[in-house]
């Protein structure tokens, strides 16, 4: 019988992880998409001895050292040093069953046990999940290193253990080295931090700078430039301030091969910067979009979606009652974070996606805490029609669509 006054985070990490493993090579979905050939093509070059060095579809002829973050492409060679597609769809589901874990354990950090519970399953139970741990792509990874390093934060401070910070440190910077919106995470615990523990905040900010460090110090090394994160996010930035297709500027610099890869992001944030000077109506009205994109999939199709609504209704109470209000505020704030370094330049919905664990949470903090405002049961009719609302809600729209 499992008993929710306690969370043992330990035994489910192991089993979500053994199912994730099983799950994630089996789902008839394709595997391989557009940016996982460059991430593939990476990391056969970190095995062959040749470094973080690929050439792109689109630009055949120049070799690329920055144009994409190394963190992936490391992760990945490692994965293929020991296996196949497989043992890699095998670990990337073990590492979404093991970031369901942690968000319940975040969870269960800020409000309790049956937050901790309410949140893994919701975090379980998110299909678009299971697809990205099945897709050679960033999402899984990344979303589990951000998780893990709020989780990591959470008992430092209960703990009052500098070292754990420090840790944490060291995983954010990881973070932001698969990709550069890790930022965001980081912004926003140290922020939190500032105000919860200053000196913890000192570790876990040097711990991450010096575990980034190396990064553009081979960039300036091999480029002779200052390149912090990337080198593709000029191209980026100039696609989020037009109609948000990136492959006219792949095609552009395919055909400059002269101008290098620091040529290509110099240009193209002079580009950005030229449109919203010319533009600037219709990059805010862009600005605007996204930023209701990123608050969820109000308007979309998939049947699958009812979780991601069902969750955003149960965060939406947790922000309108007291006792949750300052137990969101971590995971509100990585969330804003997080949407702050998206939101301006570019977004799609796989980009969202490793931040909607938050979402899952606040959701449970905010079920939690409506059992507390009206008593379990009265709770619990609440919640059973806000579920079947938005299971009904999704399946209808599906049909429709």
């Amino acid at each position: 019988m499992i008993r929710l006054e306690r969370y043992p985070l330990a035994w489910l990490a192991l089993g979500a992880a053994a199912i994730g493993g099983c799950i994630a090579p089996l789902l008839p979905i394709p595997h391989v998409q557009p940016d996982s050939l460059a991430f593939e093509a990476i990391a056969r070059s970190i095995l062959a001895g040749t470094g973080i060095r690929y050439q792109e579809a689109h630009m055949p002829g120049l070799d690329l050292y920055a144009f994409r973050a190394p963190g992936y492409p490391v992760f990945l060679a490692f994965v293929l040093a020991i296996g196949g597609m497989t043992t890699l769809l095998a670990i990337q589901g073990a590492l979404n069953g093991l970031s369901a874990a942690l968000v319940g354990a975040v969870a269960g950090e800020l409000a309790g046990a049956r937050a901790a519970w309410i949140a893994f399953a919701l975090r379980f139970a998110w299909p678009v999940s299971w697809g990205h741990a099945s897709v050679v792509e960033s999402e899984i990874l990344y979303e589990v290193l951000t998780v893990l390093a709020t989780w990591l934060i959470l008992v430092a401070v209960r703990r009052r253990w500098l070292g754990l910070a420090v840790l944490a440190g060291g995983v954010t910077a990881a973070a932001i080295l698969v990709r550069p919106v890790g930022l965001g995470l980081a912004g926003a615990i140290g922020l939190w931090l500032l105000f919860k523990q200053p000196r913890a905040a000192v570790a876990f900010g040097a711990a991450a700078l010096i575990a980034w460090a190396p990064w553009p110090v081979r960039n300036a090394r091999v480029l002779h430039a200052f390149v912090p994160f990337t080198t593709n996010g000029g191209a980026t930035a100039w696609a989020g301030t037009t109609d948000g297709d990136v492959l006219p500027a792949y095609l552009w610099m395919g055909e400059n091969l002269s101008l290098g890869e620091i040529g290509f992001d110099r240009h193209y944030r002079a580009l950005t910067l030229e449109r919203i000077h010319d533009h600037p109506a219709h990059v805010a009205a862009a600005v605007a979009q996204r930023a209701f994109i990123y608050l969820g999939p109000i308007r979309g199709r998939d049947a699958d979606l009812w979780v991601h609504r069902f969750a955003m209704m149960a965060a939406l109470a947790a922000l309108g009652l007291a006792w949750s209000r300052p137990r969101v505020l971590l995971p509100g704030l990585i969330w804003l974070g997080q949407g702050a370094v998206l939101v301006p330049v570019y977004l799609i919905s796989r980009y969202r996606f490793p931040t909607e664990w938050c979402v899952a949470v606040a959701a449970a903090i905010g079920l939690v805490a409506l059992g507390k405002q009206l008593g379990l049961r009265r709770a619990g009719l609440i919640a059973t029609g806000a579920l079947l609302l938005a299971l009904f809600g999704s399946l209808a729209l599906a049909w429709r669509g």
